[in-house]
């Protein structure tokens, strides 16, 4: 009987990961285009709809992981049902990438020094975008080559500014989080050439209505676009991040316009009015009971076949704040962002949405 075991990746260092790979047993069950992205060196593509085509030895021990362990669990499941011995890489690039972002801002082989007379600003307190557009405007300001320091406190911008270099061809030199703060150092290159990079497999939406209808064709248009072959990005704002709440949240204790705006939000995606004929909450009861009866999944139903295939889901930071939402209250699962961590999917997409 061949075993199937899980371990969380970064229970392995990278190094010992990079080993897996050069050995030919770390594989990467993601797409072409996530592999593309970026992915552990050594590493082997073999995408879980094509995992019945695995036919690699049975004496070795296989290392699966994916985006974050979902579909690495399915393929692991499904090898070690026919005779392998594997280990699923709960947590998935996603946490290996978290945990060496430092290494893997170097893989172009360049050692860049930390200069003395880079210039410092303090961006605390300050919400998406305020943070990225502050910084593109310092940009403008210096020569290449020159570095600048930013302190910030917006958690979102710990995304953004990955994907804000990674847009413009600038530098991230060094990235680090302690005390409730962020600090990032960022080197000025050459202006990057604008190219058309849309492709026909990015789907990306963004969420803004509270209304429990239009969250839900949200989620359909999701799940069935990832189905579809696409890569899906949602990201929630403002009334939108209602959908994101659990179904059964402990008590948050909040303050002031907080406090206010947790009176008057629903409790849960299933108290989410509709936007005609709601009726003082009569019409939601009544749009429920008859998806129910036509056998029309519900929103967290919906929103957990989202999860379920790695749909990106995004929780605007700046929105969070304002409206005193806070992590405790959002699904586990949930990724936070700001506009420049969703405007880095729109890149590469060629399907946009606005509800």
């Amino acid at each position: 009987m061949k075993k199937y075991n899980e371990e969380h990746i970064n229970n392995l260092n990278k190094l010992e990961l990079e080993k897996l790979g050069s050995q030919g047993l770390l594989i990467d069950v993601r797409t072409q285009e996530e592999y593309e992205i970026g992915h552990i060196n050594g590493a082997i593509l073999h995408p879980l709809d094509k995992i019945e085509s695995f036919n690699k030895a049975q004496n070795e021990t296989y290392y699966i992981y994916c985006k974050s362990g979902n579909r690495s669990g399915q393929a692991s499941k499904y090898l070690a049902e026919q005779g392998y011995d594997v280990v699923n890489l709960d947590g998935g690039y996603k946490a290996f990438e978290e945990k060496n972002f430092d290494d893997s801002v170097f893989e172009s082989n360049r050692i860049i020094n930390i200069k003395d007379n880079r210039k410092k600003f303090n961006y605390s307190n300050l919400q998406c975008p305020g943070p990225i557009v502050n910084i593109s405007k310092e940009m403008k300001n210096i020569e290449e080559g020159d570095q600048i320091e930013v302190m910030v406190t917006d958690i979102g911008f710990l995304s953004d500014i990955k994907s804000w270099a990674k847009q413009t061809g600038h530098t991230l030199v060094k990235l680090d989080e302690s005390n409730n703060s962020i600090r990032a150092i960022i080197q000025k290159e050459k202006p990057k050439e604008l190219e058309v990079s849309h492709t026909s497999n990015g789907t990306t939406i963004v969420l803004f209505s509270g209304e429990l209808d239009k969250a839900i064709a949200a989620l359909i248009i999701a799940n069935g676009a990832k189905a579809s072959g696409r890569n899906v990005t949602i990201f929630f704002t403002f009334w939108g991040l209602n959908a994101l709440k659990k179904d059964q949240v402990r008590k948050v204790k909040k303050k002031g316009i907080a406090k206010m705006f947790d009176f008057m939000l629903p409790k849960t995606p299933l108290k989410m009015p509709i936007s005609k004929m709601n009726m003082f909450g009569l019409g939601n009861i009544m749009m429920r009971y008859v998806m129910k009866k036509k056998n029309v999944d519900s929103l967290p139903s919906l929103i957990d076949q989202a999860i379920d295939q790695d749909i990106k889901l995004i929780a605007c930071t700046m929105s969070m704040d304002v409206m005193g939402i806070q992590k405790e209250e959002l699904r586990d699962e949930v990724e936070y962002g700001g506009v420049g961590t969703y405007i880095g999917d729109t890149v590469n997409a060629s399907h946009n949405l606005f509800i």
